[in-house]
């Protein structure tokens, strides 16, 4: 069969139309005058060419749109907007978002020696090979004829494998248009599991499964990224086995849903009940676990490979025997044609959800995971900072499987605010609730005017502790103390409603205020007690403080 044909698209206009068709409807970044030839062809086209404050939140915000859409890009200049995306191009490397890069760069003419604003150094090449580090794959586009092909080869792999690519763009082969007359077809790269590797992975989980006394499943971002918690949630509900998940794993499924469902398991930082459940099981069947210090809780965790399974990025394994060349969704798929055996569990299962508080006196943190934990609805999209954040909101139940969105391994400040804003645009319904600490906010707060100009109205929650709450738990000091904002005035500037809460009465009020208000965006200043640290976090600064300080 001969290919089919196209129209002569300029390559520009080829990578737009490239990134419709994968669902992409918004790329975000800053323009500059390499890249501007991108920005006018994908305007023309009726992409949404989103200026974000800068390069970093530019990258964040497209991280937020590939973990709901399934992929997202951002489009810099050369050299300096290059560069400053690679803060956030390594979290999405390390979390397993697919984010496509697309770098404009001099022409192909100009690369005969002469000097070119925007560079790093006399070579070229240097901001490419740099971001070659942080992906999984990387090009540059030098010749018209093939660029269709390379296009297709690179965003289909980066949505296969989970990872970002990044893709040099001269400006002299923006509106250039290839000699040939067909596009190469648009194909999906296909799984590469092997079958009879997969299928005995799948008996031998089985029969552990059927021999175990008292299995659990842990749940990881795998699961999340690659959006399987329905079906993991479905498998533990046949089997009745209950489920827990990592602190990367955290609202992989949905957390309302299942009276199996118990909460966040993270070492030493997690509940006492509920840690000795999970340590007593005898069985322990991961999906999608990234093994590391942090979902371990400072390498606390006491699930070994003795009693346990795991399926991640492409290697499957129970107890200590591997099976190379198993994917998740496969195996997940696997499962479901099996007769799976129903397990008996506990009359009284322990959960890691906030309790009840009592909502007098100061505010502290306790009393917003309390709060949260009556506010959030399914519709919400929630994006959450690392530190004092990101530990309290372990003890708030998500009423949708992937609502929660945090860059958990890499914890990069600055994250929520702009993965927020390109989460709520992907989604495009439901309202973004940020949860954000203060030095967090003071590096990319501001990206919040990103999102009202878009038409989006967030409710950002400040965890204001008048510094970094994390290193506090590690290493206390000076250092660790943050300028002195008026957080709530910040809404006023870029267009928002502010409110300063210092009680669990005032924070409840004001959740409930800018819930009703569905016109305009809101930030709540909550002041909690610089020493006023999470459980979990705790927990885990204690272990990072003794390998900080092993010999």
């Amino acid at each position: 069969m001969p290919p089919r044909k196209s129209q002569r698209l300029s390559i520009g206009a080829y990578l737009i139309d490239a990134l419709r068709k994968r669902g992409v409807n918004h790329v975000f970044g800053v323009p500059g005058d390499f890249i501007l030839g991108l920005y006018e062809i994908g305007t023309e086209r009726g992409m949404d060419m989103v200026n974000s404050t800068r390069e970093e939140a530019a990258t964040y915000a497209a991280d937020g749109y590939a973990r709901e859409k399934g992929l997202g890009a951002v489009a810099v200049t050369y050299g300096v907007g290059m560069v400053a995306t690679m803060a956030a191009l390594g979290g999405a490397n390390n979390e397993m978002v697919p984010v496509v890069v697309i770098g404009g760069a001099p022409g192909l003419g100009e690369r005969d020696g002469r000097r070119i604003h925007h560079s790093v150094s006399d070579n070229l090449d240097a901001p490419r090979l740099m971001v070659d580090h942080l992906t999984s794959h990387s090009l540059l586009l030098d010749n018209a004829d093939t660029a269709y092909a390379e296009i297709d080869w690179i965003l289909d792999h980066c949505m296969q494998e989970l990872r970002p690519v990044f893709i040099e763009l001269p400006r002299d082969l923006i509106s250039a248009v290839p000699n040939q007359v067909y596009s190469p077809p648009h194909t999906i790269v296909r799984s590469t599991s092997i079958p009879e590797h997969t299928d005995a992975c799948a008996d031998d989980l089985v029969a552990t499964i059927r021999a175990a006394r008292r299995p659990i499943i842990n749940v990881g971002n795998e699961v999340v990224k690659r959006r399987l918690g329905t079906r993991v949630l479905a498998l533990a509900e046949k089997m009745n086995i209950p489920v827990v998940e990592t602190v990367m794993g955290k609202g992989g499924v949905n957390e309302d849903e299942s009276s199996l469902t118990l909460g966040v398991y993270s070492g030493a930082g997690t509940i006492p009940a509920l840690r000795t459940f999970v340590e007593s099981a005898d069985f322990v069947m991961q999906f999608g676990v990234n093994v590391n210090d942090i979902t371990t809780g400072g390498f606390s965790s006491a699930i070994d490979d003795a009693r346990s399974s795991n399926a991640y990025d492409g290697l499957a394994r129970v107890h200590h025997r591997t099976y190379s060349d198993v994917w998740l969704p496969d195996l997940l798929r696997a499962l479901e044609r099996r007769a799976l055996p129903k397990k008996r569990v506990p009359a009284t299962l322990p959960t890691g959800w906030a309790r009840p508080v009592k909502m007098t006196g100061r505010l502290t943190t306790d009393m917003v995971s309390a709060a949260l934990n009556e506010f959030i609805i399914p519709s919400d999209i929630v994006a959450c900072d690392v530190g004092v954040a990101a530990h309290l909101a372990m003890d708030v139940k998500m009423r949708r499987a992937t609502q929660f969105h945090i860059a958990r391994l890499y914890v990069g400040m600055g994250f929520a605010m702009p993965a927020g804003i390109g989460a709520g645009l992907a989604r495009g319904k439901g309202r973004p609730i940020i949860l954000v600490g203060d030095g967090s906010f003071q590096m990319t707060g501001f990206d919040l005017s990103t999102g009202i100009r878009e038409g989006l109205k967030p409710i950002v929650i400040v965890m204001d502790n008048h510094g970094y709450g994390a290193e506090r738990s590690i290493k206390d000091g000076p250092f660790n103390d943050v300028s002195v904002w008026n957080y709530a005035a910040v809404a006023g500037v870029v267009g928002g409603k502010g409110t300063q809460v210092g009680t669990g009465v005032e924070l409840r009020d004001a959740l409930s205020a800018a819930r009703r208000d569905n016109r305009n965006s809101h930030i709540i200043q909550a002041d909690l007690d610089p020493l006023d640290v999470p459980r979990a976090l705790k927990a885990l600064g204690k272990g990072l403080a003794a390998l900080m300080n092993a010999k």
